[in-house]
């Protein structure tokens, strides 16, 4: 553009005015004028907007020049002021065409101007065309002349750049408004999708919602339906349960009546026929002792009625031992040590033991057990008998006898080498009663039967391994009881008597006023405890006991604490309320014990003997 208007007026001047260096110097100028569009079409921005600022300078004081030239004389004093407010008026272009962060190029492109106004009369004067050169003589020139445009300049460039400053931070400023609003957009959008997904997921859902719950509806109206046929049964089953009930209840009632009676019966027949029975053996002995008066036919009659008589009574034996284990008078479990009670076996089996048997045991994983101690040791004499009864005839019997645990349960193994059993033929018959698998040994069949009555008595289990003449293995099964502090032995409404088989400790409880058949019948159930069980510890709890007569209290003294005494009772804890007791009653006590040699201490709560019971334990195991 610049080009063009120096162009059109040179032309102008030209036709005109006839002045051929005036357009020469327009034209020249135009030309000039396209170096910054080259500088900026190769890409040279900052030189181009330089050149640009640096060009009108020049151009105003080119104009200046070539004016005062051509004037000469002609020149007037206002020619030599409205110039310079051209060179003021061009520092509009760096300041509008640079950025306030080019600094740099900001300060260069004023710097222009700048010069531009300093350089104004040198450079006139220097061409011998200055104000004092075709102007007459102002004293004020060089102050008027460049105060003013200078004043200018300042307040031009300074409210300039201030604008521009504000400008730009404004700009800025709607740049990070533009930019936050346009993550707010696309945030917003980026919600607004996940709504319109939400919503599609809701509607999708409300139409799974819908159909289910049709879908529940109908499955109601079935539940519904089968509900009232689910009635209509439950009334014919309650109502055939109920007749089954009675008829249950009726059938238990006579089951209980013959079960009673078949004991009774078993009880009698056991019991009452022993008296005839030992009346014929004794009469079978008077006989044989008369054998010179006998022929030998009635001494042969006589031997027969003998052995008869003699098998008669050891099938009643067998028959008291079955209905002991079936009226459950195993049921207190106590320490049992598995080498003791093998000890005590070996001894009864000393007649069949001879010096080629190889008789192995090891209880080492599992020493003791807390169960009925009469039942181990009739479990290992029937199978440790009968191992060495049906042993082989070819070699050395080999008996091994150990203890194990698995799975909370001991495990009592009894292995032998002997004539074996055929279990494929007899594994249904094994354990029944009169059963017999080997005839060239005097047996009844009586022993595994006991051995798995007693075992199940208990609560466990029994089964065997066998081969025909190479050997058979017992593997018995017995439970570990976790309930064994406080085993109740008898228990009435005014007493109860425990036994505590972890610290082998006999107890009794009174619970209310008690007579005297009452306190002499619970003392003597307690007294056949420790001598069943020989506790050499008892604890008594006479707190709720009431008064209990002299008479009485001499003969628990004199009578029960001298019988326990042997027995093994050596230490006692009575726990008492001294408000309900004579207060010579613990002198009477401790001095009727110290002469039997019983340790006596007084408690007031339970906690704090059993605590005393369980330390004397302790100790004793220690010595």
């Amino acid at each position: 553009s610049l080009f063009a208007l120096a162009f059109v007026i040179g032309a102008a001047f030209l036709i005109y005015y006839q002045q051929y260096l005036l357009s020469s110097f327009l034209l020249v100028a135009g030309i000039i004028s396209l170096v910054p569009i080259v500088f900026n079409y190769l890409g040279y921005y900052s030189v181009s907007r330089l050149v640009l600022c640096a060009v009108f300078v020049c151009a105003v004081l080119g104009i200046s020049i070539l004016g005062k030239t051509l004037l000469g004389k002609h020149i007037t004093p206002s020619n030599f002021f409205d110039i310079r407010f051209f060179l003021v008026a061009s520092v509009i272009i760096p300041i509008t065409t640079f950025r306030m962060a080019e600094k740099r190029l900001l300060l260069t492109g004023i710097s222009f101007s700048f010069l531009g106004l300093c350089l104004f009369d040198p450079l006139h004067n220097f061409l011998h065309i200055g104000y004092y050169d075709l102007v007459p003589a102002t004293r004020d020139y060089y102050f008027i002349a460049n105060f003013y445009p200078l004043m200018a300049y300042s307040f031009i460039v300074t409210g300039f750049i201030f604008i521009k400053n504000q400008q730009e931070k404004t700009e800025q400023q709607n740049e990070a408004l533009i930019v936050q609003l346009s993550d707010t957009n696309l945030v917003l959008h980026e919600q607004h999708q996940e709504i319109e997904s939400q919503n599609n997921e809701i509607q999708t859902q409300t139409e799974e919602l819908i159909t289910n719950q049709e879908q529940l509806v109908e499955a109601m109206k079935i539940i519904e339906v089968q509900k009232t046929q689910l009635h209509g049964l439950n009334q014919d089953l309650e109502s055939e349960l109920t007749n089954k009930n009675e008829q249950l209840l009726v059938a238990n009632q006579e089951l209980t009546k013959y079960n009673n009676e078949l004991r009774q019966f078993s009880y009698t027949i056991s019991h009452n026929l022993r008296g005839p029975i030992a009346r014929l053996l004794g009469l079978t002995d008077l006989m044989t002792k008369e054998e010179q008066h006998l022929s030998p036919t009635q001494l042969q009659l006589v031997n027969m009625i003998r052995q008869s008589a003699m098998e008669f009574d050891g099938i009643i034996k067998d028959l008291n031992k079955i209905i002991d284990i079936r009226n459950e008078i195993y049921k207190i479990r106590e320490k049992v040590y598995f080498q003791d009670e093998w000890d005590i076996v070996k001894t009864s089996l000393l007649s069949f033991v001879n010096p080629e048997m190889k008789i192995q045991s090891d209880f080492q994983q599992a020493p003791i057990i807390y169960t009925v101690k009469p039942i181990v040791q009739s479990v290992l004499y029937n199978l440790a008998s009968n191992a060495m009864k049906y042993r082989s005839p070819e070699r050395a019997l080999r008996l091994s006898v150990t203890t194990s645990i698995v799975n909370e349960e001991i495990i009592l193994q009894v292995s032998d080498n002997g004539l074996g059993i055929n279990l494929h033929l007899f594994e249904n018959d094994l354990f029944k009663l009169y059963r017999r698998f080997h005839t060239h040994t005097e047996g009844k069949g009586m022993g595994l039967y006991l051995v798995k009555s007693q075992i199940e008595a208990i609560g466990g289990s029994i089964r065997v391994e066998s081969e025909l003449d190479k050997g058979t293995t017992f593997y018995v099964h017995m439970p570990m009881p976790s309930a064994i502090e406080e085993q109740l032995v008898f228990d009435t409404e005014y007493g109860s008597i425990f036994y505590n088989a972890k610290l082998n400790c006999a107890g009794i409880v009174w619970k209310k006023q008690i007579t005297s058949e009452e306190y002499r019948t619970l003392f003597t159930k307690c007294l056949n405890m420790v001598k069943m069980y020989h506790t050499p510890y008892w604890v008594s709890d006479i707190r709720h006991q009431g008064t209990v007569s002299a008479d009485d209290q001499r003969w628990m003294l004199q009578t029960i604490y001298p019988e326990a005494n042997r027995n093994g009772l050596v230490q006692t804890a009575l726990i008492y309320n001294p408000q309900s007791h004579a207060a010579d009653y613990p002198e009477r006590i401790l001095a009727a014990a110290e002469s039997l040699g019983i340790t006596i201490q007084f408690f007031d709560n339970r906690k704090s003997a059993d605590e005393w019971i369980q330390l004397s334990f302790e100790n004793s195991a220690l010595r």
